[in-house]
């Protein structure tokens, strides 16, 4: 259960953040924030984590215009909490690993990870991964870029460990109830196939679903493959969560559901902050997948192919492949407490007909 049972769907995340005040005020050595721009849900989250003075907020998007944006707006309105912006596109691994070095470089820890950023598209855009398989763009975009992020912060979250006033250093995953929407289409992740003919039962779209959700542009399904990206967020967290268990790691992954568009961005910034900093949720059954929504844990409006062990643990492989990389969690450098990262990654073309180049990336966090 959470703190804070009278949370609801009109809570705003300036409220949350005043609730949890001891959690984040002078405590919170390091907070990074993907997806922020002016007038969206990541700018509210960080505003009205601003609003409590953590010791740093680290703000990353694709358009620096926009970071600088709201950067002035929280030194206008709290001027005394440090901001730092880095260009993040989560699409291209060249720009993630670049990212990733800045942020590695300006922190020695990270307290919280919230991986706002995505995007839906009703278009279909074809990618390339380093693995030579083709995804969709919403797929690489929303799950594959955030969770080769991820990969290379979490040597700065483990660093975190001991003083986190949370219960435990946090990963926050934006996800949504679109997850409903598809399960991962592990015989199709481009979806160049029929929707529900051609691939297994289990990877096909729910049977009573609206027409209105099965509309294509030129064969393509947007808001399906949405879906599947948004499940994906949600089995990355609970398979992140069984591996950072079983390595005997207190940081926490969780996946939220903002909220509908009804709700001010503050509002939707609400469950976001409940999942960063409700000391609470790190005591919560270890069977629970720790998703939120309208800020209390929800693991009942999840769909079953949301929730399956089995699939967290599949996609989390498959995600390795495409990425060509090992998790750093079970590498014996982490368990011993080194602090080393060697990778070689292929930058990403988004069209099939360009090659994708090599890129090698060597990160060291001392």
């Amino acid at each position: 259960m959470t703190s804070h049972p009278e949370f609801n769907t009109t809570t705003t995340g300036t409220e949350v953040a005043a609730a949890f005040s001891q959690q984040i005020k002078g405590k919170t050595d390091e907070v990074v924030i993907t997806g922020v721009s002016p007038d969206g849900i990541g700018a509210a989250t960080a505003a009205a984590i601003a609003s409590q003075g953590p010791e740093k907020l680290v703000l990353a998007s694709r358009t620096r215009k926009n970071l600088e944006t709201v950067r002035s707006g929280i030194r206008e309105a709290y001027g005394n909490v440090p901001v730092e912006v880095v260009t993040l596109d989560l699409s291209t691994i060249k720009s993630i690993t670049d990212a990733a070095a800045e942020i590695s470089s300006m922190v020695d820890r990270l307290d919280v990870l919230i991986n706002n950023a995505g995007l839906t598209l009703q278009t279909r855009t074809l990618v390339t991964t380093p693995g030579e398989t083709t995804v969709d763009l919403q797929l690489f975009t929303n799950h594959i870029g955030p969770f080769l992020f991820t990969e290379l912060l979490l040597l700065k979250l483990l660093a975190s460990e001991s003083r986190s006033g949370t219960g435990g250093p946090r990963i926050v995953n934006l996800s949504s109830h679109g997850h409903r929407l598809s399960p991962i289409r592990f015989s199709d992740y481009a979806f160049q196939l029929d929707l529900y003919q051609g691939v297994p039962e289990d990877e096909r779209p729910p049977s009573a679903i609206a027409p209105g959700f099965i509309q294509m542009t030129d064969g393509y399904p947007g808001f399906i493959a949405y879906g599947q990206s948004k499940t994906a967020n949600i089995l990355h967290a609970v398979e992140l969560n069984t591996r950072l268990k079983r390595a005997g790691k207190s940081v926490l992954a969780l996946s939220v559901h903002p909220g509908g568009v009804w709700k001010s961005t503050d509002q939707g910034a609400a469950t976001t902050i409940v999942a960063a900093f409700d000391p609470m949720l790190s005591q919560t059954n270890e069977k629970t997948c720790l998703y939120l929504a309208d800020c209390q844990l929800a693991d009942d409006k999840l769909a079953l192919h949301a929730k399956d062990s089995r699939s967290a643990a599949r996609l989390w492989n498959e995600t390795e492949r495409m990425l060509g990389i090992e998790s750093m969690l079970m590498k014996e450098e982490v368990r011993r407490g080194k602090v080393k990262l060697l990778a070689t990654l292929q930058v990403v073309s988004t069209s099939p007909k360009q090659p994708p180049s090599l890129l090698t990336r060597v990160l060291q966090q001392l």
